[in-house]
């Protein structure tokens, strides 16, 4: 008989897949949960020289959180730059950026993340003028913290040849003054125009990941989905993750959504054949997915509506592609085998996003292909019951209802009940998959998320559309076993049972015994990754 190296004993256990097991026990052996059940029945198993940890009755044992979308390669970039999720007024923000640019040598590029005119008091961007009397000496850039707009001073345009005569770049746009001049606001792929005129030091990828991967330890996160690998570094991302992910020590399973040259790559190969080398079946790092993107956001003003927005009349943001477009890209990956995944966030986008599968399914049937749509900002009648029928996946972030409020107001009359509709999709069937978009949030912590889709509290104690509320273990469960689903991973990650991995995160309150109120307050006093003690408080 294999006895257990590790039992977790006397907490609530949460399964997510059956009820919570009042005073119970987790048996671990090696990387597996070999047992789940009454606390009677687990210790038995114990052998000479297993583990047992006693927990408090209060606390509680579920699954590990997956993250089924977020950025780490950019998260590890982002704590190279300048830092901007913690302002609170455009004056803020101007002081933070004239504090770097004391201690920087004349003439050195500035790059800042993080801002969000959305939690500024006066709700707008820095003027052009405000950052070239902050920064004279310095070319700037600041990204949005959604990463779909950017904001750049008059040294940098310079820098970067952007003048009144510089054309739009295919999905995105040069923001003009009356006068036709560059405002300094770059909207989508206008942003390359001027980033890829930086001189960046060189990223020690290495070591950025895992202290990166201590940050999601912390939260309770073991599983992440890398939601557009190829983004940051090109090709060289598909070698990072190779070397820092793979091996398993960063104690991270990465399940990744090719994205750009890393897609065109991983689509050649299995057009050609090469199967095996697309999809690995890897405990630590595995590939399935394409992504692509159809529209932009709401804090940028690019989502793609069907209403004009509520604080912009005549902006119903726009498609970054055409549909056509879309529809033939869609059905390449399709008929190549993988799953696709469209960021879409406005109703309009998401729309033409369940088109595109819907046309790739009638002309090339294929069973369970679970095709994702990455966001769901926006929804509007009919669209809930729609993925549903067609088996697509809501890869939704419950935390935007917490941070973003300033994006979602900003919906008009007739959308704004369907913003952030996760109840909407939730009692049309659809499977739902939880993250954070890290790093586009001032934090990424599961429970805050959880709080967020239970409460629907906006950080600013406003409520927003609280008739898309859903409940606790749903919330739970979109957290573990469907980002899990949505990775193609739920025989193995995500529930708490025999023979699944022991991801397993401990809580010190059961979350189903606090007011919803608080349960963003709950902590992680300890995340097992593959049965190894990842973090401890």
């Amino acid at each position: 008989m294999t006895h257990p190296n590790t039992i977790l004993s006397g907490a609530t256990i949460y399964p997510i897949v059956a009820a919570p097991i009042r005073c119970g026990a987790v048996a671990i052996g090696d990387d597996r949960i070999l047992a789940a059940g009454p606390v009677d029945d687990v210790e038995n198993l114990a052998g000479p020289s297993t583990r047992v940890i006693r927990l408090p009755p209060g606390y509680a044992v579920i699954p590990a959180f997956h993250d089924s979308h977020q950025h780490l390669l950019s998260f590890v970039r982002s704590r190279t730059r300048v830092a901007l999720w913690d302002t609170t007024d455009v004056l803020m923000v101007l002081e933070r950026l004239r504090t770097e640019a004391a201690r920087r040598p004349p003439g050195e590029w500035i790059v800042a993340v993080g801002h969000d005119q959305g939690r500024l008091a006066e709700r707008r961007h820095p003027t052009l003028a405000e950052l070239d009397a902050a920064v004279p000496g310095h070319p700037l850039l600041i990204y949005r913290a959604c990463n779909h707009m950017a904001l750049a001073n008059t040294a940098a345009l310079a820098r970067a040849g952007v003048t009144a005569t510089t054309p739009d770049p295919p999905g995105g746009r040069v923001v003009r003054s009356d006068n036709g001049q560059p405002t300094g606001v770059l909207l989508e792929t206008a942003m390359a125009l001027v980033a890829r005129a930086i001189e960046a030091s060189p990223i020690d990828w290495h070591t950025g990941i895992r202290e990166a991967a201590k940050e999601y330890h912390k939260r309770g996160i073991v599983a992440i989905g890398e939601a557009a690998l190829g983004h940051v570094a090109g090709l060289r991302d598909l070698e990072i993750v190779d070397q820092t992910i793979r091996d398993g020590s960063a104690g991270l399973r990465m399940y990744a959504l090719a994205y750009g040259p890393v897609a065109e790559r991983l689509l050649q190969a299995a057009e050609a054949g090469e199967w095996q080398e697309v999809r690995r079946n890897d405990p630590w790092l595995r590939f399935g997915a394409i992504k692509y993107f159809a529209d932009g956001t709401l804090g940028g003003g690019t989502a793609w509506l069907s209403e004009e927005y509520g604080d912009e009349p005549g902006n119903l943001g726009f498609p970054l592609v055409p549909a056509e477009e879309l529809d033939a890209r869609v059905l390449r990956a399709h008929r190549a085998g993988f799953q696709v995944a469209i960021h879409a966030i406005g109703d309009a986008a998401v729309a033409m996003a369940l088109d595109s599968y819907e046309y790739a399914c009638a002309v090339h049937p294929r069973s369970d292909h679970r095709h994702r749509i990455e966001h769901v900002e926006v929804v509007r009648p009919a669209l809930p019951e729609r993925f549903a029928r067609l088996g697509v996946i809501a890869a939704i972030q419950s935390c935007f209802t917490y941070w973003e409020e300033g994006d979602v107001t900003r919906l008009g009359p007739e959308l704004a009940p369907w913003g952030h509709a996760w109840g909407a999709l939730q009692r049309a069937g659809v499977v739902l998959a939880n993250g954070s978009d890290n790093p586009v949030l001032p934090d990424f912590a599961p429970l805050q998320g959880i709080a967020a889709a239970v409460t629907r509290r906006a950080h600013n104690g406003r409520l927003i559309a609280a008739h898309q509320a859903i409940g606790l273990m749903d919330a739970l469960r979109s957290y573990t076993w469907g980002s899990a689903y949505a990775a193609f991973a739920e025989r193995e990650q995500g529930t708490l049972a025999p023979g699944m991995y022991a991801d397993l995160v401990v809580l010190d309150h059961d979350p189903a015994r606090v007011e919803p109120e608080d349960l963003s307050g709950l902590a992680v006093v300890m995340t097992i990754a593959g049965g190894k003690i990842v973090y401890e408080q």
